[in-house]
């Protein structure tokens, strides 16, 4: 059973790649284009009162388009879920960045804050307050290209930025003062002084107001007082100190910011809020394809596209036209004929028929397919006649009636039937309820023991009695010997994989080089006694842990997490002891602390990643 049909046929879904309070997000590939999307999958009934954000984050990403903005796709809404298609970007988190590094240089630092920079300043101009910017909601693409995301909590007044607004939301350690005290505020002011926190943490590798006790926190931002490196310059300072003024009338706008002298450095143009895509951009070559793939002259297929209703046609496009810009060669893969698909609409419109047979609607599979449905594309699906009526034999009689002259015959397709589960006893097990079957004038075939394959293992399929027909001894025959080399081929790894689980304790995933993020070395040789002292560590923090084989899933008050011990693969020499960090929800600068000092305490480097 797939878990979310509506998807089926349309994505491959592969693995989770992020989770949240009410959602989670899904690897997978988009089937026309073989490019890879992210599909972020909301329960509705999870959602409760929060189902009106949701609504307000698609119409948002319906309505922006921005080079620094994670590009929405596709929209599918069912009785139960919402599923947003969007752009996939591989190079994770902005804060799993900061904490790989620990900080960022200046320059680095000044790259990634004109991104966002450039993105707030688009939406700002588009009526937009995010609301919730911090480094978990800034993502990286393969190219280091930052691309905003989670729209959740973002607003549109009804009467533009300069309407105040009035609901208390984001993250407490990146909130503005007049959020904490609850006043009516500019969407556009509580979204500058995020922006200090977070470039604060860029330069840094640390909050500037952070505190476990939520009253103490609030009571370092209301006093906007926090430590000032040594190592920040003197243009970094007054930068940060013009974005984290507790008087909201007195920080910086987001128009002197973008021509801020700290951010010229380097450059020398003003960071620009136009967008490099335009909304809605027609590309002649990517429709031809569509229109060619779909039967249709090119400005039907753009009539189509230019509705935007952000279907699948709508995510087609979107990621070919990604594909051009990239250079990459603008095709779209054949998909194989979704019987499944068919044959449920077909009993779907048996149980709803009426008395007068009437032709099945198959038009989600035409759209599917992606061309009108010949007989031959009936006769291949194997579609048992509705009601009594083939539908093949009248299609034949149209032909002939169209037709003038010799009509050459068609040879009929053989029928296909549905697959059966064949039930295969062992030696020990009782024969099968099912009787057995009888040719007619034949004989019968009769259950007998399974055959050996020379491994020990039995096949356990039936053969056929002497008097049978040659045909079904060919066929008995052949089923036979493709079971046992089924048998052979998949047995012996289910062997190998108990006795690797059953007679040896289990061993540590080895990591490559390559694949380091998140990971911190140890100097001990010693995976089990690694394991061994961050279960202690935890312990002595009062964390609550559960083991399983070498990892550690952790739960914090405010937090949750895993350790895991692993093996990294550093070159030709011997593999190194290291602990691999996933945070699995809450605050995302707590995971950061608490996983330092249980590192400490268990003897491990810092978070910093070494080799």
């Amino acid at each position: 059973m797939v878990r979310y049909a509506v998807l089926k046929g349309l994505y491959d879904l592969e693995k989770t790649i992020g989770c949240g309070g009410f959602a989670k997000v899904k690897l997978a590939t988009h089937c026309l284009t073989r490019e890879k999307v992210a599909v972020k999958i909301m329960e509705k009934a999870c959602l409760g009162a929060d189902l009106p954000r949701v609504k307000l984050e698609l119409q948002a990403l319906q309505t922006l388009s921005h080079h620094h903005i994670c590009k929405l796709y596709q929209i599918i809404e069912t009785d139960t879920h919402f599923f947003m298609v969007v752009e996939y970007c591989s190079g994770g988190e902005l804060f799993d960045h900061i904490v790989e590094r620990n900080r960022l240089g200046e320059m680095h630092a000044r790259s990634f804050f004109r991104q966002i920079v450039s993105a707030v300043a688009y939406l700002h101009e588009h009526g937009y307050a995010h609301r919730d910017l911090k480094p978990e909601n800034v993502l990286l693409d393969k190219d280091q290209n930052l691309k905003l995301i989670d729209f959740g909590l973002c607003a549109k007044p009804t009467g533009g930025l300069e309407s105040h607004l009035y609901t208390s939301c984001g993250s407490p350690t990146y909130a503005a003062p007049e959020l904490i005290l609850g006043k009516k505020y500019l969407g556009s002011e509580v979204d500058i002084w995020s922006m200090g926190v977070l470039l604060y943490a860029l330069l840094c590798g640390f909050l500037p107001f952070d505190d476990d006790n939520i009253e103490s926190l609030y009571k370092k931002i209301l006093s906007g007082r926090y430590d000032e490196p040594i190592w920040l310059s003197a243009e970094s300072k007054r930068l940060i100190r013009c974005m984290l003024q507790v008087d909201p009338k007195r920080r910086i706008t987001i128009d002197k910011l973008l021509c801020h002298p700290w951010l010229l450095v380097g450059y020398g143009d003003p960071v620009s809020k136009e967008s490099l895509f335009e909304m809605h951009e027609r590309d002649d070559h990517c429709v031809k394809v569509m229109a060619q793939y779909y039967g249709k002259s090119v400005e039907e297929m753009w009539s189509q596209l230019s509705s935007w209703n952000y279907d699948y046609d709508t995510a087609t496009y979107f990621l070919l036209l990604a594909r051009r810009k990239r250079g990459l060669p603008v095709r779209l893969a054949r998909l194989p004929l979704k019987t499944k698909v068919v044959v449920e609409m077909l009993s779907n419109d048996e149980n709803n028929a009426e008395s007068s047979p009437k032709r099945p609607d198959i038009s989600n599979y035409v759209a599917l397919r992606g061309k009108e449905m010949t007989q031959d594309d009936e006769e291949n699906l194997g579609v048992t006649p509705l009601n009594g009526v083939d539908w093949n034999k009248n299609i034949s009689a149209e032909k002939e009636n169209k037709q003038e002259g010799f009509l050459e015959p068609v040879p009929p397709m053989p029928h296909r039937k549905p697959h059966k589960r064949y039930w295969s006893p062992g030696l020990d097990e009782p024969p099968s309820p099912v009787p057995a079957k009888m040719t007619p004038g034949r004989g019968r075939l009769t259950d007998t023991p399974g055959s050996s394959d020379g491994n020990g293992s039995t096949t356990g399929c039936m053969s056929p009695l002497p008097g049978s027909p040659r045909c079904a001894r060919k066929v008995l025959d052949s089923l036979e010997r493709s079971l046992s080399r089924v048998r052979n081929v998949l047995t012996p790894k289910r062997r190998n994989q108990r006795a690797a689980t059953s007679t040896g304790p289990p061993q540590p995933v080895i990591v490559p080089a390559k694949d380091v993020c998140n990971v911190s070395t140890t100097h001990s040789s010693n995976p089990e006694h690694v394991l061994e002292q961050l279960r202690h560590a935890l312990i002595s923090k009062g964390i609550d842990c559960r083991q399983k084989g070498f990892v550690l899933r952790a739960k914090h008050p405010r937090l949750s997490f895993e350790l895991e011990v692993c093996l990294v693969a550093a070159g030709n020499s011997a593999p190194v002891v290291g602990v691999r960090r996933k945070r699995l929800k809450g605050d995302a600068w707590c995971y950061k602390r608490v996983c330092e000092e249980v590192l400490a305490l268990a003897s491990v480097k810092p978070l910093t990643t070494a080799l």
